[in-house]
């Protein structure tokens, strides 16, 4: 069976999800509102920080798109900071980009590695907003509680973690305003089906109902039949020569959406505690078997404490070579920040977007999340270490004959 590269809601928890009160608890945080995703989230932050009159926000130059459209959306200008390659902020780079006209800092906590907020302290306290955008990971510590430090905003991306499917929420530091803001829209009927559709869907494939499996593939396939003919898929040398931001379309009227109450109830039914511990015996168990060398980078050898991990981030040479056939091969994995917005190649210094694109063409993510057990873990740090092997050899081959 395929890997998936995210968790996927059984039938019990899409049909009859119970809530858990330890679960309920960690979510009843006072400022914090459910969105129908991050970049709504984002949005609402971004919209709030612009009505204040100052418009430059620093945004790492090392992202996905999907978390810089919605500053541009709101009225704010990017000013990109640099992100060192192995994650790190280069907080000199970042402090020389602030000016008199810098609103907000976002920053973000990459696969749920926390970053030192202490630096930003000297900032905060001249009047620069800061964001932290907890989109990767929403649970910190041990027992689990929502994930945030010393900030004025928090993003969150619930369904990064658990099989909600969709799901955002922002938590703001100051919340006496709340009676002014627009109030979030139920989702279309339309976007609701089609999310339903798709949890049965993930279900089903994780399920081991094989002759259900094989009615619905069927059924799909004459679906799709008897519509109209999609449009042509882009080749890859199309695809890239597209900006970053069109991978990642930005849909204003969902970003103005409230949660679907089927995601917060699944959501809410989760066992937060299991959850976090098997990501960490999983990434742990990564750390096991996988070592650093000139081919495969480990981001972090070891996991910090109080830490909920989204991935096992790697850097790997021949990223593009190597990934697809270990996905063929069973393990399960996917990509981050693989494509930047178009903003960061404006006006920003070349050693800033070179590390980003260093970043973006090399790292990979493993995935660990909780459906996934400790055998296919094994099973997947094998292949990887085979494929390595094996690379290695043939290079020092080549080289002993050239």
């Amino acid at each position: 069976m395929m890997v998936s590269a995210h968790p996927s809601a059984t039938f019990d928890e899409i049909l009859m999800p119970r809530a858990r009160s330890a679960s309920q608890a960690v979510l009843n945080v006072p400022g914090l509102e459910f969105t129908y995703n991050g970049r709504g989230a984002l949005l609402r932050a971004c919209q709030e920080i612009a009505h204040a009159g100052k418009r430059n926000i620093l945004l790492p130059a090392y992202h996905c798109p999907s978390g810089i459209t919605p500053a541009i959306q709101a009225g704010l200008d990017p000013v990109f900071y640099r992100i060192r390659r192995d994650l790190s902020i280069d907080f000199d780079d970042l402090r020389a980009k602030v000016d008199l006209n810098t609103a907000a800092i976002l920053v973000i906590h990459y696969f749920g590695i926390a970053t030192d907020l202490r630096p930003f302290q000297v900032l905060r306290e001249l009047g620069v907003v800061l964001i932290e955008d907890w989109s990767h990971s929403f649970l910190q510590g041990s027992p689990p509680t929502l994930s945030g430090g010393e900030s004025d905003y928090r993003i969150y991306s619930f369904w990064k973690l658990s099989p909600s499917a969709v799901g955002g929420g922002l938590w703001r530091r100051r919340s006496a305003n709340a009676k002014a803001r627009l109030p979030l829209a139920a989702p279309p009927l339309h976007e609701r089906v089609v999310r339903l559709k798709r949890l049965f869907e993930e279900a089903l494939n994780q399920s081991k109902h094989t002759f259900t499996q094989g009615v619905f593939l069927r059924l799909e396939a004459m679906r799709k039949a008897l519509r109209r003919p999609a449009a042509p898929q882009l080749t890859s040398i199309e695809a890239s020569l597209l900006p970053g931001e069109a991978h990642y379309p930005f849909d204003l009227a969902l970003a103005n959406c409230r949660m679907p109450g089927l995601s917060r109830r699944i959501l809410e039914a989760c066992d937060f505690l299991s959850l976090t511990q098997k990501r960490r015996d999983n990434f742990n168990h990564y750390g096991q078997y996988l070592r650093s060398s000139d081919q495969l980078k480990l981001l972090h050898p070891a996991l910090p404490p109080e830490t909920c991990p989204w991935a096992f981030p790697v850097l790997l040479q021949q990223r593009s070579e190597i990934d697809h056939h270990w996905r063929a091969s069973g393990v399960g994995l996917f990509t981050f920040g693989i494509y930047l917005h178009s903003a960061l190649f404006k006006n920003t210094d070349a050693t800033t977007i070179a590390d980003a694109q260093y970043l973006s063409q090399h790292l990979l993510c493993l995935s660990i999340h909780q459906n996934i057990s400790a055998a296919q873990i094994e099973l997947a740090a094998g292949i990887i270490n085979r494929t390595l092997t094996r690379t290695r050899v043939h290079r020092a081959t080549h080289a002993f004959f050239v």
